[in-house]
């Protein structure tokens, strides 16, 4: 009896997990580029609340303490953003991030600050911001390595 309770537990669980994972997907009707655009950008924005906002801002407007990096005139190729970040600013300003955040991570978090810097990402959860509250769609064509 226990067995059969502790089953349907991880039954409901499961069934539950699956249908937070959906919602964070967007329409079916897009294309695998624009999914795995979401999907790097989606994971940027996670990695961002964990590690960047606290001084660049909840959606990458800055603050007193660190830089708006969605201004237009201050955008920079992945390999530049990805040096600072892993080595820190020049500066001494920000911290270096080499020991937390891996290349790949990185990247996503680039994909998140150009879809905000090319104002094609609303400000907000990528998977609230989109057609009728759900997930974001990337425009066509829009690639953050651009």
């Amino acid at each position: 009896m226990i067995w059969r309770g502790a089953a349907i537990v991880l039954v409901v669980a499961a069934v539950g997990l699956a249908g937070l994972a959906g919602a964070q997907s967007p329409p079916a009707s897009t294309s695998p580029k624009a999914r795995q655009i979401y999907d790097s950008v989606y994971s940027g924005w996670k990695w961002w609340h964990v590690y960047c906002y606290r001084c660049h801002g909840t959606n990458a407007i800055g603050t007193t303490l660190a830089p708006n990096l969605t201004d237009p005139n201050e955008k920079m190729p992945l390999e530049e953003f990805r040096q600072i970040v892993k080595t820190g600013s020049s500066d001494g300003q920000m911290q270096a991030w080499d020991k937390l955040l891996d290349d790949k991570q990185i990247a996503q978090i680039y994909a998140y600050v150009r879809a905000r810097a090319d104002k094609v990402l609303p400000p907000g959860r990528p998977d609230e911001v989109g057609p009728k509250g759900g997930p974001w769609v990337p425009p066509p064509g829009w690639s953050p390595q651009r």
